[in-house]
């Protein structure tokens, strides 16, 4: 719908600016998915005053961090020299920037309001978070067909696409502190307070080196092909990178859920459960993402023309290498669910920092020379040396570590 609404520079920068919310995901600093194992172990262990206190303190804890990135973002805004760093054309570059400050805004907000995706897993019920979920992803979508419509802008484009979801995640969490079942019978002490806050930042912390690292490695695609390329190149990858995360996109439908369930699980000590549906669920993955990347390869040249009413020139070695990453990605997702909700998180951090710093170095030096197809490419042999050999390597202690370990 965005590529029809606007030009080739305007849609490689669109693309690229609604990506930067990914950062959302870690700029809480882990602590939504800290608080989520919490209220996941003690939803196993039925204790129900402890869920209220931990939603409580979760939430204060966020509104003080978004108060503090609001601070750095708009000291950000004014020191930063934003029109030397990217290069555009003079009617471009307003509007561009104008809607950057709608991205940093939206991030603000997305620290507190999106908390409340992640307590409803934790409390199993994912229903309800996907429910508000997929109010806020149609609400964006319906909404970027009508302003591609009435005024395709680059401002208001971003605008409906980056704060729309934002409504239901603000409604979610509203009904959620309104829920009389999950407020707490009597105000936490100061030290129980104090206790709860440390251990989702303890845990927390953790999760944003992850997210951090990942995100390195994962985000910068886009934006190294802008910056040695231009944003028109930067577009056309993105479509087609956007295409192959089908198959992991549909998977995280269940692991998203599934990670509170783990947590749940090893909270009671029911360890075989979770070996029995860990096993599972990464030969699911891997059925499902060879099967799905294989018949996008097939048909690619239909679908495209079908998606953008233009025919496109698609090197193989990109179809196959984004096709192959998929595969790595979908099995991966099904490890890291596991790894998550047992909080085994220390090795994660030290393979994944190898990732990102090693995935990031080999995609300049392949871009810079030998063309943006050599990506996935990238990305799939610096995951394989740094993360699946060290793990394969690891799993029969780590399995031992979790099986023992009291949550």
């Amino acid at each position: 719908l965005a590529l029809r609404a606007l030009d080739a520079t305007q849609f490689g920068l669109w693309v690229t600016l609604v990506s930067l919310t990914a950062f959302a995901g870690f700029l809480d600093f882990g602590f939504s998915n800290g608080t989520m194992n919490l209220l996941a172990a003690a939803k196993g262990k039925d204790a129900k005053e402890e869920v209220a206190q931990i939603l409580r303190q979760s939430l204060r804890v966020l509104l003080v961090l978004a108060a503090w990135l609001a601070v750095a973002l708009g000291g950000a805004w004014l020191i930063v020299p934003w029109g030397k760093l990217v290069e555009l054309p003079l009617e471009t570059a307003g509007p561009a920037f104008a809607a950057l400050a709608c991205v940093f805004v939206a991030i603000v907000l997305s620290l507190p309001l999106n908390l409340g995706h992640r307590v409803q897993l934790g409390l199993g019920r994912g229903d309800r978070a996907f429910k508000w979920q997929a109010v806020g992803q149609l609400g964006a979508l319906v909404s970027v067909a009508i302003v591609g419509k009435v005024q395709p802008s680059l401002l208001a484009m971003t605008a409906v696409a980056v704060f729309t979801p934002l409504l239901a995640s603000l409604a979610n969490t509203t009904s959620l502190l309104r829920d009389p079942r999950l407020r707490p019978s009597s105000p936490s002490s100061r030290e129980e307070g104090k206790a709860i806050r440390t251990a989702i930042r303890r845990e927390g912390m953790l999760f944003f080196v992850l997210q951090l690292a990942a995100a390195l490695a994962f985000s910068a695609d886009l934006a190294l092909i802008s910056t040695l390329y231009d944003p028109a190149a930067a577009g056309s990858y993105a479509v087609v990178q956007r295409i192959f995360s089908v198959a992991p996109l549909a998977l995280s439908m269940l692991w998203a859920p599934l990670w509170p369930i783990y947590r749940s699980a090893l909270a009671k000590g029911d360890f075989p459960w979770v070996a029995r549906t860990l096993n599972r669920s990464m030969i699911l993955a891997c059925l499902f993402a060879v099967t799905a990347s294989t018949l996008i390869i097939a048909g690619f040249g239909p679908l495209m023309r079908a998606l953008t009413d233009a025919p496109t020139q698609t090197s193989a070695l990109l179809l196959v290498g984004f096709g192959l990453w998929s595969v790595f990605e979908a099995v991966g997702n099904a490890v890291g669910t596991f790894l998550n909700s047992a909080s085994v998180l220390r090795f994660q951090m030290f393979a994944t920092i190898s990732f990102a710093v090693s995935c990031v170095a080999a995609k300049v030096l392949l871009v810079a020379s030998g063309g943006i197809e050599w990506l996935p490419w990238a990305t799939i042999a610096t995951y394989a040396l740094t993360f699946v050999l060290p793990l394969a390597l690891y799993w029969p202690k780590l399995l031992s570590a979790v099986r023992n370990r009291q949550y």
